[in-house]
Formats: structure tokens, C-alpha cells, sequence
């Protein structure tokens, strides 16, 4: 039984528990020498350690993504906690449950037959063909829900995919109710594809991370293979439309820089990609802003990906 969470540690803490090893780097000290720096997850967050004796031969013992019994003391170093480590050891499947190891939450099922819904009021007929050539493969449908939306920053737990893109969806319909041009079909079928690439970018095992396909390809290419190999299957589906949905799906990041092909060249192409962007970066922020009022702060940590602390405003009440 898990007793020690990564959310419930301190400073002075004895640690003696397990965790899922999602990283380890074996670096130089100063005086020459190894020592071993590492990563520990539960369903709660993460937690860096640091061992300095017997590195190399301990980081044999084990790879990323196992799950290990950690011993050793809770320290602080840069304003972070961090764990001492004096022990790893890796575990076998029968001495650890996997629910402590894993966050999800439990909107997973709601949050589908929501999206579902909106979904089926697509009226296009070939796009409706294209979206039930996916929603009526079992093993699509159980990949989609049980997937992360990200690694770290945003929707970064089982289910979060299927939340962004219900997300996505309710505000993509009130862009719908002020912007009339926008086509509405186009603009939803965009939101649930967008992502799809990501079934195969990241792995959703014990931690989330990426694939050999994730780490060559990426979402955007692998996406837009997986549409146009259904639409391959549906006679005379219109090319117009196809390359609208193709577009939405290769232009979402928005910017060259941000890793899109090209830029948005449709008004629906740059409406999602407002749409998944404005609510990537609320969910973030959401996350933060609890995580530092949980820890007493009225500003987060800096954070390195966006270059910024966040103001909390502190507690609520």
C-alpha cells in the first residue's frame, strides 16, 4: 500500500515508497566522478532526485518507466524539493497498485458522451461519413479516451484529450453564433482531428512520453495520414473539403515557428487554432494557480515554457 504522494512531501522527509522513474541521467561532478539524476511520478505530480554515490552502478538497476521503491530524504535545492536518494529498486507488478501511480479523473465518460452529442450534429454528410469512419472503431474510440492531450503542460492525465476537444467544442460553437461565415461542419470536425496524431505520438502507459513516431514525425503529420487514409476509403469524397480538414490540422499550431507546415489560410483553420490554443493555455494556468495555492504561494514558480511566474491572487474564499 502507498503511503508517501509527491504532493504530501516536505523538506525533511524520510521518502520510503514507490514511484514511476521517468527520468535518469547520469551526469559529471565537478571532482570528477558520476552521479545520478532522476525523476519520480505519481498520480499527484513529480519530484526530482539526486544520488551521489554508486550512480552508475544503481542506474543499471533500472529503466524509465518502471516503477521503483525510492529511499532517501527530502531536501530543497533552487527553491525545489528534491529527493536525496540513498536507494532504487525496481518492483514487480504484483508489489504496487497502478490507481496510485496514475491520475484520471472520473469526468472521463461524461465528458465523451458531451462531445459525442456535438459531434452527431455535424451535417455535412461527407463529413459526418468521415467522423463515424472513427467513432465506430472500438479500438479508436478507447485509444481517444484514455489519452493525454499533452505531456506536461495542459490536459496532461488520462482522459484530458477528450476534455481539450470538449472544451474546444463549446467554444467553437459560440464562435459559430457570432462569426456566421465560419463553417460550422469544418470548424468541429477540425476540433476532434486536430489532435488525433497524438495516439501515436505519445505513449499513455505509466507516464506520458514520446514515441519513435511522435519524436520523427509529430502529431500534425501523423494526423493528417490517419484522415486521409479514411477518407481513401469513403467514393468521391469531395477533394475541396478534404483539404479544408487536411488544412485545419496542419496550420492548428499557427505559427512556422510553433511547428506548423504552414500558417492558417481559412477562417476556420485560424478559428481552431485560436480555439485550441486559448484553452490549452486557461487549462495550464488553472492547473498552476491551484498547485501554488495549494503550496501557500500567491505567485507560482517561475515557469521556463512560458517565461513568467502566475499570480494566483492568492487563497479564495
Amino acid at each position: 500500500m502507498k503511503n508517501q504522494y509527491v504532493n504530501m512531501l516536505q523538506e525533511g522527509d524520510y521518502v520510503n515508497d514507490y514511484f514511476v522513474a521517468v527520468r535518469k541521467d547520469l551526469r559529471p561532478k565537478q571532482n570528477g566522478g558520476k552521479f545520478l539524476g532522476m525523476v519520480f511520478k505519481d498520480k499527484t505530480g513529480e519530484i526530482g532526485g539526486v544520488l551521489w554515490n554508486n550512480a552508475a552502478e544503481i542506474a543499471r538497476l533500472f529503466n524509465v518507466g518502471d516503477v521503483v521503491n525510492v529511499r532517501g530524504k527530502v531536501s530543497t535545492y533552487q527553491s525545489r524539493l528534491q529527493v536525496q536518494v540513498d536507494q532504487v529498486l525496481p518492483l514487480r507488478e504484483t508489489d504496487y497498485n497502478i490507481d496510485d501511480l496514475i491520475y484520471t479523473t472520473q469526468t472521463t465518460k461524461d465528458d465523451w458522451n458531451a462531445f459525442r452529442g456535438i459531434l452527431d450534429t455535424v451535417q455535412n454528410p461527407w463529413l459526418q461519413q468521415l467522423l463515424q469512419r472513427f467513432l465506430n472503431d472500438p479500438d479508436f474510440v478507447a485509444n481517444f479516451t484514455s489519452a493525454a492531450a499533452a505531456k506536461k503542460w495542459h490536459h496532461e492525465y488520462r482522459g484530458g484529450l477528450v476534455r481539450h476537444c470538449l472544451e474546444m467544442a463549446r467554444v467553437a460553437l459560440t464562435m459559430c453564433e457570432l462569426f456566421h461565415e465560419i463553417d460550422r461542419d469544418v470548424l468541429l470536425t477540425g476540433v476532434f482531428l486536430h489532435d488525433i496524431g497524438k495516439l501515436s505520438e505519445m505513449s499513455n502507459d505509466l507516464f506520458v512520453d514520446y514515441t519513435n513516431a511522435g519524436k520523427l514525425l509529430g502529431h500534425l503529420q501523423i494526423g493528417c495520414e490517419m484522415v486521409q487514409a479514411k477518407t481513401s476509403t469513403i467514393p468521391d469524397f469531395p477533394e475541396k473539403l478534404r483539404l479544408q480538414v487536411l488544412h485545419c490540422i496542419v496550420s492548428h499550431h499557427g505559427e512556422l515557428q510553433n511547428g506548423s507546415p504552414v500558417v492558417p489560410k481559412t477562417l476556420e483553420a485560424i478559428v481552431l487554432h485560436h480555439i485550441d490554443n486559448l484553452d490549452a493555455q486557461a487549462a495550464a494556468f488553472t492547473r498552476v494557480i491551484e498547485e501554488a495555492r495549494a503550496n501557500g504561494q500567491e505567485w507560482s514558480d517561475y515557469l521556463p515554457l512560458i517565461d513568467r511566474v502566475i499570480w494566483t491572487k492568492g487563497s479564495q474564499g
